[in-house]
């Protein structure tokens, strides 16, 4: 098949999930194109250069100050094909739409590939609000939309989600909970199948046997975007008033970077927690396994906001896999994503300090004999539920109307 993918921005190193399901797709023998609003090239994985998924990628405008930058290809498109796109310019203007938003629905769609896709493949509900005349750019192309749930922190709540539902032919959610948002932001439950972010399995191979606390000591990490929603500043809480409180026999480390990142070590050098707590900075997707493969324990402490909860959290599912136990959140999807053995024993409510600092020592107070059982378990649970190629072969069904409607895949109200 002929796959049209549309992302926010790639590359992305926080999201290495979509590199994932690009590969998948290359490796299932369908051709794919990548059109992206921008990139990120701060942290470029390996997969990324390998498979050659920059050379795949276009990028688009995404606001009147950008077509600027476009204005070229924009120009060149317009010389190339008068005829496509003055054809296509009134099917796509929508009178429910101000004129700019309109116009830059033509600028973007003269950009996009003249030859019409099999799949067009949206991820996330920002991305869907600007690509709403697919449908009428391509005829008879179904358009899927990944679904990972609300805004993040600090971004509106997206307007007339409803009608952004209502031009999608097929809804793709990685859990329960975040169909259940969908649905309640206006679309049908009908549409709606679950297909969690998968993972190459082989790339997450934890060593055998699995060593925990090779120096006595128990090591937590922590991995993901620094912002405020991602709940470091709990974790950091946490550590502080453990070391307060007397303990000294565990480390702490967090991966990734973010807006938040100087005020977190901002927080460990006021309250003196370097002997604690390190920073290892923005990683590829290979070097967070190793990190993961280092740690005895994994902390999300997720907040909830306004108009986000984790929907997956797919690093609890990398920590998993890499024989880690997973301390997290009560939050979203979380709930569904953790293997049972970790939610009975180290689940925690968002924010709440005292409840991590139990599950923190709960972990420390573990035996060798309970740590590598739990390891075990946890993997056992990923390796099951989270293998890429069956779960990009479910979506693709979903997305072409070939899931059968009474698959245990689509999404039923409780």
């Amino acid at each position: 098949m002929r796959i049209y993918v549309f992302v926010e921005h790639y590359p992305n190193p926080y999201k290495p999930w979509i590199d994932t399901q690009l590969v998948a797709l290359l490796q299932a023998g369908h051709e794919i194109t990548i059109l992206a609003e921008a990139g990120y090239t701060s942290t470029v994985h390996d997969e990324v250069k390998k498979y050659g998924l920059e050379r795949l990628t276009h990028q688009y405008p995404t606001t009147l100050k950008s077509l600027k930058t476009h204005g070229g290809r924009i120009a060149a498109a317009l010389v190339r094909h008068p005829l496509r796109n003055l054809g296509q310019a009134p099917r796509i203007w929508d009178g429910a739409f101000a004129a700019k938003i309109n116009l830059l629905s033509v600028a973007r769609a003269a950009v996009f590939p003249t030859t019409p896709p099999d799949v067009c493949y949206i991820h996330n509900l920002v991305t869907a609000s600007r690509l709403t005349f697919l449908k009428d750019l391509y005829p008879g192309v179904p358009v899927c939309l990944y679904f990972h749930g609300g805004e993040v922190g600090g971004q509106k709540k997206i307007a007339g989600e409803a009608h952004i539902f209502d031009r999608m032919d097929a809804i793709i959610t990685g859990t329960r909970f975040a169909a259940q948002q969908g649905v309640d932001r206006g679309c049908s439950p009908a549409k709606i199948a679950i297909a969690p972010l998968g993972f190459n399995l082989p790339d997450y191979a934890p060593a055998t046997p699995r060593v925990y606390r090779p120096d006595g000591r128990t090591r937590f990490v922590s991995v993901g975007r620094m912002s405020p929603e991602k709940g470091f500043l709990v974790a950091l809480d946490a550590v502080r008033r453990l070391v307060e409180a007397g303990e000294r026999n565990f480390t702490y480390r967090l991966v990734g970077k973010g807006i938040q990142f100087n005020e977190l070590q901002d927080y460990v050098r006021t309250h003196q927690l370097e002997p604690f707590v390190s920073f290892a900075g923005e990683k590829k997707r290979g070097e967070v396994a190793d990190e993961l493969q280092a740690a005895d324990a994994f902390i999300l402490s997720s907040l909830i906001t306004e108009t986000w909860a984790e929907t997956q959290a797919a690093v609890v599912q990398e920590a998993l896999l890499m024989k880690c136990l997973t301390i997290a959140t009560i939050a979203g999807g979380v709930p569904e994503s953790n293997a049972g053995v970790m939610q009975e024993r180290f689940a925690v409510p968002p924010g709440d300090v005292d409840a991590l600092m139990r599950a923190m020592r709960a972990v420390m107070a573990c035996s060798p004999d309970d740590l590598v059982r739990l390891g075990d378990a946890g993997r056992a649970f990923a390796v099951e539920k989270y293998d890429i190629g069956p779960l990009m072969a479910r979506i693709l069904d979903h997305a072409t109307g070939r899931l059968a409607p009474d698959d245990p895949a689509r999404f039923v109200r409780a």
